[in-house]
C-alpha cells in the first residue's frame, strides 16, 4: 500500500478521531484508528465501543490497504509535521508496519491486524432527519450544561430528544436544573423519544462549530446517527427513562422581574468570589426595581451588589447556587431576562425575551 495525504487534510479528521479512540481500553485496538486506502482516497475510522466516528478524506492512492496504528502517536506525529506538508504513507513488513515520511522526518508504526477492528458501520435502515446546523447548535447549547455529573444516574447523563406537536424537543436535569428548549421541525412520523451521552454530546458539539450546512440525523432502537458532510458520528443511545420534565416547570404568571443579561452575568460573577468554593451560594434579595446580591464567607468575609431591574412587586429573597444561574445567563444572546419568582423556597423560571422558546429552572438552595 502507497498514498500521499495533506496534512491540512489529515490533521482535522486525526484530531477529531483520536478523541473517540480509547487510549485507557484493556483491549489494544480500541486505541488505534483504522485506516483505509482505497480508490476514494483515506476513510479513516475510530471506535470506543459505544461512539464511532467515519471520515473520508482525499488521498492520492497509488496502492491500497489497510492498517490499525495507534490512534495518539498518529496524531502526534501528523500535528507536528511542518507546514503544509504532504505525508507518505506505506505498509512495510508483510503489514506488521506503516511507514510515514513528511519531508526529512521518517516514522514506522507498528500494527495490529486490521481484521481485529471492530466493525464500525453505518446506520442504512433507520429513521432519518435533516436539521439546519445551527439548530442542532441551539439545541444542543442551551441544554448541555444541565446534564448530570454523576454517572451512576445513567439516564439524566444526556440530553433528551423528542417531537411534540411540529417541534423537535431538548432538555437536560441534573435534579437541581433544568434546561430545555425546542426548534420546529416537519416531521409528521411518530418518533421515540431518545437520549443522547454526554460524550455524544459534546463531540457533537465540537463538530458544529466548525460546520454550517444541514446535518443528517439516523436512529434506529439504541442507536443513534449525525452526518456532517465527510464525517460520520454513531453512538448508543441511553437506555433509560427521562423524568417526565414539564411537570417541575413553573407556571409563567404576572410575578416576575427583568434584568440585562449581561448585568445580571457581571454581579453574580463578582459576588460570586465571596462565596463557598464548592457550593458557590449567593442570596438574592428584590425590592422595587433593585436587586441585591450577597454572599459571607466565614473563612473569607463578605460581599454585596446591587443592580437595576424593572420589578414592582412584593420584596422578595432566595438562595442559589451562583454557577447555575451564570450557566444560563452566559449560554444565552438576548438582552433582557425574565426572571420569574414565587416563594423564597420555591424554584425559579428564567426565560430570554429574545427566545422564550427556551426555558430554564433552577431550584434554590437554604442559605
Amino acid at each position: 500500500m502507497r498514498a500521499k495525504v495533506s496534512k491540512n487534510d489529515i490533521l482535522p479528521a486525526i484530531m477529531r478521531t483520536v478523541s473517540i479512540a480509547d487510549r485507557k481500553s484493556i483491549v489494544p485496538i480500541l486505541s488505534h484508528v483504522l485506516l483505509e486506502f482505497n480508490e476514494a482516497g483515506l476513510c479513516i475510522k475510530a471506535t470506543d465501543l459505544d461512539h464511532s466516528i467515519i471520515e473520508k478524506i482525499p488521498a492520492e492512492v497509488d496502492t491500497f490497504g489497510t492498517a490499525a496504528v495507534p490512534a495518539s502517536t498518529l496524531n502526534d506525529i501528523v500535528r507536528k509535521a511542518s507546514g503544509d506538508a504532504v505525508l507518505e504513507f506505506s505498509l512495510m513488513d508483510k503489514g506488521n508496519k506503516l511507514q510515514i515520511i513528511s519531508g526529512r522526518s521518517k516514522f514506522e508504526l507498528s500494527t495490529l491486524d486490521p481484521k481485529d477492528f471492530p466493525e464500525v458501520a453505518p446506520i442504512n435502515n433507520g429513521f432519518n432527519i435533516k436539521v439546519k446546523s445551527e439548530d442542532l447548535n441551539k439545541l444542543i447549547t442551551r441544554t448541555k450544561f444541565s446534564m448530570s455529573p454523576e454517572e451512576n444516574r445513567h439516564n439524566l447523563n444526556g440530553i433528551y430528544f423528542h417531537k411534540e406537536d411540529a417541534k423537535l424537543k431538548a432538555a437536560s436535569t441534573d435534579g437541581h436544573r433544568l434546561s430545555t428548549t425546542y426548534i420546529n421541525i416537519d416531521i409528521k412520523e411518530n418518533v421515540q423519544g431518545i437520549i443522547i451521552s454526554k460524550k455524544t454530546v459534546f463531540e457533537i458539539k465540537k463538530l458544529l462549530d466548525t460546520f454550517s450546512e444541514d446535518v443528517a440525523i439516523s436512529f434506529s432502537a439504541n442507536q443513534v446517527q449525525f452526518v456532517f458532510g465527510n464525517v460520520t458520528f454513531i453512538s448508543k443511545l441511553v437506555d433509560g427513562t427521562f423524568p417526565e420534565y414539564k411537570r417541575v416547570i413553573p407556571e409563567a404568571t404576572n410575578d416576575f422581574f427583568r434584568v440585562n443579561r449581561q448585568a445580571f452575568c457581571e454581579i453574580l460573577d463578582r459576588i460570586a468570589v465571596i462565596s463557598e468554593e464548592k457550593i458557590r451560594s449567593v442570596k438574592l434579595e428584590l425590592s422595587k426595581d433593585t436587586l441585591l446580591c450577597y454572599a459571607v464567607n466565614s473563612r473569607v468575609g463578605s460581599g454585596k451588589d446591587e443592580i437595576d431591574v424593572t420589578y414592582s412587586g412584593d420584596g422578595w429573597s432566595s438562595g442559589f447556587n451562583a454557577n447555575y444561574l451564570l450557566d444560563v445567563a452566559t449560554n444565552l444572546q438576548g438582552e433582557y431576562l425574565k426572571i420569574f419568582i414565587k416563594e423564597s423556597l420555591s424554584p425559579i423560571l428564567i426565560i430570554d425575551e429574545s427566545e422564550p422558546e427556551s426555558m430554564f429552572v433552577v431550584m434554590p438552595m437554604r442559605i
